[in-house]
């Protein structure tokens, strides 16, 4: 009663429902149970879009996976970068995840604004690597000593517990198998125990995803300096790390801006990382939700919202 905008205010009460499983919390919208979703099945969303029940709003984030740097065979960069290079990104987001993502051939995603007026980080930054370059990553693993893949241990794919995590990393167990000749083991875990090995390096290669903290290249680049809280793959460059010293120290923008530019260039050279597609937002929303909004960073605002 004290908010200094409560006329604008039209909701009484909001409930939020904690409901991890996908197909039930899409059966608890459509019998009503919920009016606003954030976990839907990748095997619905095009349905859900095209009858109206599904939006798919931006999000300022990348779904990549990271490799243990520490391990053998991936302390070798060629190797590296051949894993990447052999992914078929524009065939994920097309046939496996169905919500508007990009294929994501750099880290920082588009939507922040670069020094110049009206610039995007990512436009100027280009981009780094060719998707699906199966003749360059091919050569990469042979000049790593594994023609063929000949050679080339059994290593896991570590995800946690999701429908569509599965759904990726089965696809991109398919593609190294068939482009590189290798071999990986999925591995499954709860969020919990997921987290635990990532962060204690428990692992070979790892899904992860990353949603902006702010608006700004560095909250996707400061995380890879030496002994980062979220670093999680062993990496360490001190190049790297000194060009996020100098960026954070820097005051004129475009300097800013271009030591920023620097750094991911490293990073997409040295690949402790492998990005797969910048996220969308798909949100389950009834049709009697008028004025829903969430921001780019995933933020509701339900000042404004109502039921109509």
């Amino acid at each position: 009663p004290t908010y200094w905008d409560k006329a604008a205010v039209k909701l009484t009460k909001i409930t939020y429902l904690m409901v991890t499983d996908e197909s039930t919390a899409l059966s608890m919208f459509q019998s009503g149970q919920m009016d606003v979703g954030s976990t839907v099945p990748i095997s619905e969303l095009p349905k859900l879009v095209a009858s109206g029940d599904a939006q798919i709003l931006p999000y300022l984030g990348t779904y990549y996976y990271q490799i243990n740097v520490t391990k053998k065979p991936f302390d070798d960069v060629r190797v590296r970068e051949a894993l990447n290079l052999a992914i078929d990104r524009k065939a994920i987001t097309t046939s496996v995840t169905k919500g508007g993502q990009i294929p994501a051939l750099a880290f920082v995603p588009g939507g922040i604004a670069d020094a110049a007026a009206g610039s995007d980080f990512r436009t100027v930054g280009g981009t780094f690597y060719k998707d699906d370059d199966i003749a360059t990553a091919q050569k990469l693993l042979a000049d790593a000593g594994y023609p063929g893949g000949k050679g080339f241990p059994t290593f896991t794919l570590l995800f946690n517990t999701s429908n569509a995590h599965q759904s990726i990393a089965e696809a991109i167990q398919q593609m190294w198998n068939k482009n590189l000749g290798i071999t990986c083991t999925l591995k499954v875990e709860e969020w919990g125990v997921y987290l635990d090995d990532r962060n204690n390096l428990n692992y070979q290669v790892a899904r992860a995803g990353w949603i902006g903290d702010y608006m700004d290249p560095n909250t996707f680049l400061d995380m890879w300096v030496t002994d980062g809280g979220n670093n999680g793959t062993g990496y360490a460059n001190k190049t790297y790390d000194a060009l996020i010293a100098k960026a954070k120290a820097t005051t004129d923008p475009a300097a800013r801006m271009a030591t920023l530019h620097a750094a991911e260039k490293i990073l997409m050279t040295d690949f402790p990382i492998i990005p797969i597609y910048f996220y969308t937002n798909p949100v389950l929303i009834t049709k009697h939700v008028k004025n829903f909004y969430q921001s780019t960073l995933g933020f509701v605002d339900w000042k404004t919202a109502y039921m109509g």
